[in-house]
């Protein structure tokens, strides 16, 4: 009589792609902080923990501490999609493994039309980094 496992399917590759980002990430789909695809990181003092000791994050920290990267080439170059790699990047900002380059071109970009009474107000991204350099003092 045949061993049950030899009649069981194997997953298909495809399917394997699709279950690895929501592994890698623990279910998650969203991490603290709001990062696009064109947001610039580059590598911070802090070091990864022993939770953060999966290969994605062992890969995304070698590519920053090599020169800034930007979330899409990250994403491109480890082969997670956009949002599972938004997760993992948010991760190591929060142990201070990376961090969002100041000096970014489009960390200020106006939120209003030119034409608006009240002006020129910050991007969402802009207030996001000067919150992680607040916490980055604070801490």
């Amino acid at each position: 009589m045949a061993s049950p496992s030899r009649h069981m399917p194997h997953p298909a590759p495809a399917a394997a792609a699709f279950v690895r980002p929501y592994v890698v990430t623990g279910g998650r789909t969203r991490g603290r902080h709001l990062l696009s695809p064109d947001t610039v990181l580059e590598a911070g003092r802090g070091r990864p923990g022993v939770s953060l000791a999966a290969e994605e994050y062992q890969q995304i920290t070698s590519l920053c501490r090599q020169r800034r990267r930007s979330v899409a080439e990250l994403a491109g170059t480890i082969r997670l999609p956009l949002a599972a790699t938004r997760v993992l990047i948010s991760d190591l900002v929060d142990a201070r493994v990376l961090e969002l380059s100041v000096t970014d071109t489009d960390a200020y970009t106006p939120a209003t039309a030119p034409d608006d009474p009240l002006g020129d107000r910050p991007s969402r991204q802009l207030l996001e980094k000067l919150r992680v350099g607040l916490d980055r003092m604070a801490g």
